[in-house]
């Protein structure tokens, strides 16, 4: 008997910013935003190849971006992802309801 097994993918939305102070060069901020979305779907399928983030323009502002994920990881992969990259980025990360 053959069993099969679902991954469920799961939809999580959060914001990603500048901090005001932040050590990163306004090149550096302009540079990092505009690849945010294939960067973070480099980083997100590192651990699920059929991970999808989207990034739209949040109302806050050019450095400020919305991102839909859509994956299988679990919370801890994903904070674990988000904590690296926001470190190698200098971004700044809060989860939206």
């Amino acid at each position: 008997m053959q069993t099969l097994t679902m991954n469920t993918k799961t939809n999580f939305s959060f914001e990603l910013f500048y901090a005001e102070r932040t050590a990163v060069t306004t090149e550096q901020r302009n540079e990092v935003m505009r690849k945010l979305e294939p960067s973070l779907n480099t980083a997100f399928k590192a651990n699920d190849d059929a991970a999808d983030a989207t990034v739209s323009d949040s109302q806050k502002g050019s450095y400020n971006k919305i991102i839909e994920l859509v994956t299988t990881q679990t919370d801890a992969q994903i904070e674990e992802t988000l904590k690296q990259f926001c470190q190698q980025t200098g971004l700044t990360v809060a989860a939206l309801e």
